[in-house]
């Protein structure tokens, strides 16, 4: 088999995907043919080397997300079908992605709720460490020098505690960073196919 007849084959195998999806990976094993043409191979023994076209085309649904693939096997073939099917059964579709992006939304403002929270303890503890600290001035100003000790303690004492904390919130932002990223990227991952 030469390189033109694999490609209409694996044509053929991928038809009920998205042509976006054909055409990326007939251009992909195009260019695998071709490199291997250049590194010294027939092209006959180059399409062998790549197996049963079955397989190929197996493998490439395989790793299609779950999206297009859903919706290339809903598609009927006719254009106008797709239209009236999409518009009729809207009552179903809408509330259900409707719903999906409503809970990511309400995932991702959930994981940013906590970091800022982390972040208003972190400046809790610290002003209100600095304010014991001026409290402390005045009341040393004002002639109550024992009060004015124990509101310098304190406000040492939480303006460590919110240094600790701010230690604390800066590895669970960093955290919940890098879960935020993952979480986009799994949701990014049910629409698009990732490079080869």
């Amino acid at each position: 088999m030469n390189k033109v007849e694999f490609l209409q084959y694996l044509s053929l195998a991928l038809n009920k995907l998205p042509q976006y999806e054909i055409d990326q990976s007939l251009a992909f094993y195009a260019e695998m043919i071709d490199d291997r043409i250049e590194e010294g191979c027939s092209e006959t023994d180059a399409v062998a080397s790549l197996g049963n076209v079955a397989d190929v085309a197996a493998q490439i649904i395989a790793e299609t997300p779950i999206v297009p693939k859903t919706i290339a096997k809903a598609n009927t073939g006719s254009r106008t079908l797709n239209i009236v099917l999409l518009i009729a059964f809207c009552w179903i579709w809408i509330p259900i992605c409707a719903a999906f992006a409503a809970v990511v939304l309400s995932i991702y403002l959930a994981i940013w709720a906590v970091i800022v929270a982390f972040w208003a303890v972190v400046l809790a503890f610290i002003a209100s460490g600095l304010a014991c600290l001026v409290a402390a001035v005045y009341l040393l100003i004002t002639m109550f020098p024992s009060t004015a000790l124990f509101s310098v303690g304190a406000g040492l004492t939480l303006v460590g505690i919110g240094l600790l904390c701010y230690f604390g919130a800066l590895a669970v932002s960093k955290g919940l960073f890098k879960l935020t990223k993952l979480f986009v990227k799994k949701i990014r991952s049910l629409f698009v196919k990732e490079g080869r």
